[in-house]
């Protein structure tokens, strides 16, 4: 049997030695023994002391030492190389930037003439009075061939004395109030240049007819007014078969004139000329004009730098660009009167619906279209 000896509490203390490890002596004598060198003696006790030390110590310790060098490391950042060293994608020379200065001009579309879908409607209706011309008075008309001046007039070769003889004498009458678009003015004998071109739908010329009514049927039977269109050359009050002077406004011709304004057709083009020479030569002391773009033959540009003595012009700009509004205001500016902007009305708009889209005209159609082709 093998006896089991018990340790004494102070043989537990001490540390047993490893017999695997030789001493210090026997490794002096095993190196001597081989020719080498012997290695420098360890310092044991600084192991000794490592190797008791706790655990969370020994991290602290690295924990310290590595943020130092960090810190070190960001407040004395290494220095950037002297030289910088670039590797090119491709051995083949770049070509030479050279500065380019380009210059857009905005394209300008041409013109177009578009008809648009009708919006919806008010459910009040509106209705021009169809009634049947007076058989006396159409007798009297005569054709637009003999009507029409045979060549441009010059505004500016036209007698101002000579458009205001008739006037003399007509005292407060000349005071009596007329209205168009909401613009009033006093006129005794008055004239409407209203746009009939093609691009006047949507309701525009609609809308101008039925304030033409509006306008006709409030002046008094003592006051006199023509009426005259313009899109590719004027078509007079009654066209086909115009009257040749003014009308004196009393019932009768007002409901003739509210008849033939339901016969209205557009015709392509907006030139001004004709319709201005012949509103000028019945001798109005009133004119009010009526568009939704400049003159094509620039009769706008002309009339606002001619002098027309004792007559008032009056323009309105149904839904136009700035620089044809510029070009009515300065017609207006020029002859004493002011500009103003319209739009569509809701009885333009109920009209329209009522009626359908008015005619337009490309060519001359035998009645509508004189300068078509």
């Amino acid at each position: 049997m093998t006896e089991h000896t018990t340790a004494s509490p102070q043989a537990r203390t001490r540390r047993p030695v490893r017999q695997s490890e030789p001493q210090p002596a026997d490794m002096a004598d095993s190196s001597d023994a081989a020719g080498v060198e012997a290695p420098p003696k360890r310092n044991w006790w600084k192991l000794a002391a490592l190797w008791s030390m706790p655990a969370w110590f020994i991290s602290l310790l690295f924990h310290f030492f590595g943020l130092t060098a960090l810190v070190i490391a960001t407040i004395n950042p290494p220095p950037l190389p002297e030289t910088l060293n670039l590797l090119a994608a491709s051995d083949e020379p770049l070509e030479e930037l050279e500065e380019m200065v380009v210059e857009f001009e905005p394209e300008i579309e041409p013109e177009m003439e578009v008809e648009m879908e009708a919006p919806d409607m008010l459910s009040e209706s509106f209705e021009l009075t169809a009634l049947t011309p007076d058989a006396a008075m159409m007798a009297e008309s005569v054709s637009i061939e003999a009507l029409m001046p045979s060549k441009p007039a010059d505004f500016a070769a036209m007698d101002p004395n000579g458009l205001m003889a008739d006037l003399d004498g007509l005292g407060d009458e000349v005071g009596k109030m007329a209205k168009f678009f909401g613009t009033k003015a006093k006129g005794q004998r008055i004239c409407f240049v209203v746009d009939n071109s093609a691009s006047m739908t949507s309701g525009r010329m609609e809308t101008a007819l039925v304030e033409l009514d509006k306008a006709i049927d409030s002046l008094t039977a003592k006051q006199k007014f023509y009426i005259v269109f313009y899109s590719d050359t004027a078509y007079p009050l009654f066209y086909p078969t115009p009257a040749t002077e003014m009308l004196n406004a009393n019932d009768k011709n007002k409901k003739l004139v509210r008849d033939w304004l339901s016969t209205i057709q557009m015709c392509w083009r907006t030139d001004g000329r004709d319709a201005i020479t012949l509103a000028l030569n019945l001798k109005p002391d009133l004119v009010y004009i009526l568009g939704d773009g400049a003159f094509t033959d620039k009769a706008d540009i002309e009339l606002a730098n001619t002098s027309l003595k004792g007559i008032t012009i009056h323009t309105m700009g149904m839904q136009v660009k700035k620089q044809d509004r510029d070009k009515f205001a300065a017609i207006a500016e020029a002859h004493g009167g002011t500009y103003k902007d319209v739009g569509i009305t809701d009885e333009g708009k109920q009209l329209m619906k009522m009626n359908g889209p008015i005619q337009r005209n490309k060519e001359r159609n035998g009645i509508w279209g004189i300068k078509l082709k």
